[in-house]
C-alpha cells in the first residue's frame, strides 16, 4: 500500500475537460526521454501512434516489481493492410518502460 509520497498514488494523467489533459511530471519526463530514444531509430514519427499506459507490479522485472509507465510507439498499418507482430511497411514498433516515480528509462521492448 502506498503512502502517496513516492508518486505512485498520483494518476499518470487527468482529463480536465474535453480539450485539456494534465500529465504528471514523471510522465512528461518519461515521454521526453522516450521521444529522444525513438528519434535515434531514424523512423518517421508520422508513421506511428504513441500510447502511454500504467504498468502495474511487473513481477520483479523492474526495481522489485514496481509500477512503471509504458510508452509505446506503435507502427501504423497502411490502409487496408492487416498485420501481426510489431512491424509494418511504415516502421517497427517500440515500447519504452520508465519509472513511474522519476520518469527514468528502465528498458525498451520491441524491434529496433
Amino acid at each position: 500500500m502506498s503512502d502517496g509520497l513516492d508518486g505512485s498514488a498520483a494518476p499518470l494523467f487527468e482529463i480536465e475537460s474535453p480539450d485539456r489533459l494534465l500529465l504528471n511530471t514523471p510522465v512528461v519526463i518519461a515521454l521526453g526521454n522516450a521521444f529522444r530514444l525513438f528519434e535515434r531509430t531514424g523512423q518517421d514519427l508520422n508513421n506511428f501512434d504513441v500510447r502511454i499506459a500504467e504498468r502495474q507490479k511487473e513481477n520483479g522485472e523492474d526495481e522489485d516489481g514496481v509500477d512503471t509507465i509504458g510508452i509505446a510507439f506503435s507502427a501504423k498499418l497502411p490502409p487496408g493492410q492487416k498485420g501481426l507482430g510489431n512491424a509494418s511497411r511504415l516502421g517497427r514498433s517500440i515500447m519504452y518502460i520508465a519509472s513511474r516515480i522519476t520518469g527514468e528509462m528502465l528498458r525498451e521492448r520491441g524491434s529496433r
